[in-house]
């Protein structure tokens, strides 16, 4: 038989298991340490971010503020900010500019300790609107100090009445889910009569989509354009052959001047030029 002799230990150097709950205890103690040492970095974490110096004290407005002083925005504005440069919501605060007239968008930025800087896009108005839905509040269609305009987005926006001089922007009209697309057929007939009159070109200073999904619009000779329904590529594809075919009825006819033009047949239209009658 081999007998394995375990190498000597003195006592002193011998370690003795401490008993479970002693154990449990020093644990707890170095957890509950732990746990007030957070607190107390917690407490002084915040007590440093609400220091009075990191209030926001300034604020630099760029871009669009035509239409805005410091006076506008501090009364506006200011009011509906609410924290300092660690919690300032910057969501509701793009939100209360963005409330503003004639603001499009903005874009809200901290600048460390106790700033902020803010830069805005106002509208570019293109057309005025009039919206034709049912839907629309009777109040917003009789206050007289409320403009609807049209951007080049195609996007409707409300601003106070005498603003700006909007009468040599044209009038588009419809229901307002079809601003965009009102825009876009204004743009297309635009370029038709650019490219297709040669030294007379026309302005369109009306253009309406009625509920019912019809097209009219007028001229600067005041000339009215009877388009139809149909998609935008239907409409420009009977105005451009129109166009084409006015030249000659112009020349047939000594160049009188055009009183209204029926676009609404598949394969023609028709014509009134002043001082041409029928018999």
């Amino acid at each position: 038989m081999i007998h394995i002799r375990q190498p000597y230990v003195p006592a002193s150097q011998q370690m003795l298991a401490l008993p479970r709950d002693i154990v449990w205890l020093r644990r707890g103690t170095l957890v509950f340490g732990a746990l007030f040492v957070l607190i107390l970095l917690t407490v002084a974490l915040r007590a440093f971010m609400l220091a009075p110096w990191f209030a926001i004290h300034s604020m630099t407005v760029l871009g669009d503020a035509q239409f805005h002083n410091a006076l506008t925005l501090r009364a506006n504005v200011l009011p509906q900010l609410s924290g300092n440069y660690f919690n300032l919501n910057l969501q509701k605060t793009q939100q209360a500019f963005e409330a503003l007239p004639w603001i499009r968008s903005a874009v809200v930025q901290r600048e460390f300790p106790n700033h902020i800087k803010v830069s805005l896009t106002a509208h570019t108005p293109i057309a005025r609107w009039t919206s034709l839905d049912t839907a629309v509040s009777p109040e917003n269609k009789t206050d007289v100090d409320i403009e609807q305009l049209l951007n080049v987005q195609g996007e409707v926006f409300e601003t106070s009445g005498g603003q700006i001089d909007t009468d040599n922007l044209p009038a588009l009209s419809g229901p307002v889910r079809s601003a965009a697309e009102v825009l876009s057929l204004y743009q297309g007939l635009q370029s038709s009569l650019q490219t297709n009159t040669q030294g007379s070109a026309r302005q369109i200073v009306q253009l309406s989509l009625n509920p019912l999904g019809m097209w009219r619009a007028v001229l600067d000779n005041k000339a009215t354009l009877e388009l139809g329904s149909g998609s935008k590529e239907d409409i420009l594809l009977r105005t451009n052959r129109w166009l084409i075919a006015a030249s000659q009825v112009k020349n047939k006819y000594n160049a009188h001047d055009l009183q209204s033009v029926d676009l609404r047949y598949p394969n023609g239209f028709a014509t009134r030029l002043s001082g041409i009658t029928t018999k």
